[in-house]
C-alpha cells in the first residue's frame, strides 16, 4: 500500500475496494481460500524451501512436493502420466513453447499453419513474427460464423500435407465460444499428415467447463493458473507423450529440459491446489452451476431493462463458457461505461490484454464474428494487419464482456443489473440532449 500511501486523495478514493462488483473473471480471478492456505502453509514450513535439483534430503523433499503438484495438474486434465506436464509462467509461455517448439523444429522445410483470427496474442503475434523471419511458414485462417464457431467444412479445406501445426483456442477470452476441438482432431487425423500437431489453448476453459486431454485428443494443451483461481504467474504446457518440442529457453535441465531455471514452488503449489479442487467433479459441477446462472441472471436483467433490439448478444447460448456475457449497445461508448463505473463495478470493454491500447480499434474477436458477411477472407497483408469485415463500429464499440465466477452472489448481479442500466440511461440522456 506504500503508492496509495503517496497521494491521500486517491487513496482515499479507493481505500475499499472490496465494495467493487467483480465481473472480470475472464481477465483474472480472485484466488481461492484452499489455494492461499496451501500457499502459506508452504512457505511456513521450515524444510521444504530447497532447490528441486539438488541431491540432497531437503532437494529431494522439494521435488516430491513439485511432483505432488503435477500429478494434480495431470488428473484435472486427464493426462496419461506426469511428464506430459511442464510448469511454466502462465498461458503466454505455455503457448509460445507450444508453436515455437513445433515450428523450429524443422525450420529447413515448408510447414503450414491452421488457426482461428481471434486466437490469443501470445498466438497471433507469434505466428506473425514467425512468418515473417521464416519464409516457408505459411498461416492460414479458418472462417469462423457470428457465433465465434468455427467451420468445420473450411477448416477441413484447409489442412494439406504440408500443415504441421493447427492451434485453435478452446474457448474464446472475449465472447466465451467454445470450439469443436474433438472434431477438428477427427478432421486433422483423418485429411492430415502422420506429423501434423494440434494445439489448443484453455487458459479459459478449465476450471469452466470439464478437460479432457485422452478425449479431446490434442497433442499440446495451454493451461493458466489466474484464469481458475490458482496464483498469477505460474501455468503448465501438456505435451502428449513422445511429441518433441524445441525449447525457447536455454539452460539446465530443468522440466525435462523444456523449461530450464529453479521452479517456482510456491505457485506450483498454489496451481496444483487450484486444479485438485477443479479434480472433484461434484465441486467443478456446482461452481458451473453457479455461474451460469449468476450470467443468465444478469442477462435476463439487462434485457428486462432494454429493448431488446438495443442489446446485441455475442455469446452463443448454448456452445460458450458459462461464465461469460458478452453484449453490444447500440450507441453507446464502452470504454466511457467502464469509466462511468470504475470505483463500483469491474468489467471489461474487450480482452484485457489489448483494452490499454491508446487508439481505439476493433478486437479482432470482433471483427472476425461480423455479422455483415459470415463468409470472409482473412489474410497477412504487407504491413502484417488482419483484413476482414467484421462486427459493424456502432456494435463494437458499445460492446461490453461480463465473466462471473462461482463466488458471484445474486446480490450482486441485481446491483450489476441497476449499475449498468443507469449509467447506459445516462450516456443516453446525455446523447439525446446533445451532450456526447
Amino acid at each position: 500500500m506504500a503508492f496509495l500511501s503517496m497521494n491521500n486523495d486517491y487513496e482515499k478514493e479507493y481505500s475499499d475496494l472490496s465494495k467493487i462488483i467483480y465481473l472480470d473473471n475472464n481477465a483474472t480471478t480472485r484466488e481461492d481460500k484452499n489455494v492461499i492456505e496451501s500457499m502459506i502453509n508452504h512457505l511456513k514450513s521450515t524444510n521444504l524451501f530447497g532447490n528441486a535439483s539438488s541431491s540432497h534430503l531437503i532437494g529431494i523433499e522439494t521435488k516430491y512436493l513439485i511432483n505432488e503438484s503435477r500429478e494434480q495438474v495431470r488428473k484435472s486434465i486427464n493426462a496419461s502420466n506426469l511428464n506430459e506436464i511442464i510448469f511454466t509462467s502462465g498461458g503466454t509461455e505455455s503457448n509460445n513453447l507450444a508453436l515455437h517448439g513445433i515450428l523450429k523444429l524443422n525450420l529447413k522445410i515448408n510447414q503450414h499453419v491452421v488457426t482461428s483470427p481471434f486466437e490469443h496474442p501470445s498466438v497471433l503475434n507469434l505466428l506473425k513474427s514467425l512468418q515473417n523471419s521464416y519464409e516457408n511458414i505459411q498461416i492460414s485462417f479458418v472462417k469462423v460464423n457470428s457465433n465465434g464457431i468455427i467451420d468445420l467444412e473450411h477448416f477441413r479445406q484447409l489442412i494439406q500435407p504440408q500443415t504441421k501445426l493447427v492451434t485453435i483456442m478452446h474457448s474464446n477470452n472475449e465472447i466465451g465460444s467454445i470450439q469443436p476441438i474433438e472434431e477438428i482432431v477427427r478432421i486433422c487425423r483423418q485429411f492430415g499428415s502422420s506429423d501434423l500437431r494440434i494445439h489448443t489453448d484453455a487458459s479459459q476453459s478449465l476450471g469452466k467447463v470439464a478437460i479432457d486431454v485422452t478425449r479431446l485428443g490434442v497433442d499440446l494443451l495451454t493451461i493458466c493458473s489466474h484464469k481458475f483461481h490458482g496464483p498469477k504467474g505460474i501455468g503448465a504446457l501438456y505435451i502428449r507423450e513422445g511429441i518433441q518440442l524445441e525449447p525457447i529457453l536455454y539452460g539446465a535441465q530443468h522440466e525435462q529440459g523444456l523449461r530450464p531455471g529453479t521452479e517456482n514452488v510456491l505457485a506450483i503449489v498454489g496451481l496444483g491446489k487450484a486444479c485438485q479442487l477443479i479434480s472433484n467433479k461434484t465441486l467443478l459441477n456446482k461452481r458451473i452451476e453457479q455461474m451460469k446462472r449468476t450470467r443468465d441472471r444478469l442477462y435476463q436483467g439487462l434485457i428486462q431493462q432494454f429493448n431488446e433490439d438495443f442489446i446485441h448478444r455475442n455469446t452463443h447460448e448454448v456452445y460458450s463458457l458459462p461464465n461469460t456475457l458478452n453484449l453490444s449497445f447500440r450507441g453507446i461508448n464502452a470504454k466511457q461505461l467502464v469509466q462511468q463505473l470504475n470505483d463500483r463495478l469491474a468489467f471489461s470493454t474487450g480482452s484485457a490484454c489489448h483494452e490499454d491500447t491508446k487508439h481505439q480499434s476493433m478486437s479482432t474477436t470482433l471483427q472476425a464474428i461480423g455479422t455483415i458477411s459470415l463468409l470472409f477472407v482473412i489474410i497477412f497483408n504487407m504491413n502484417n494487419s488482419l483484413l476482414f469485415k467484421g462486427l459493424s463500429w456502432e456494435l463494437a464499440r458499445g460492446t461490453i464482456r461480463l465473466s462471473t465466477s462461482y463466488m458471484t452472489t445474486d446480490d450482486e448481479i441485481d446491483q450489476a443489473i441497476a449499475l449498468l442500466t443507469n449509467a447506459i440511461r445516462q450516456q443516453l440522456s446525455s446523447f439525446t440532449n446533445g451532450n456526447h
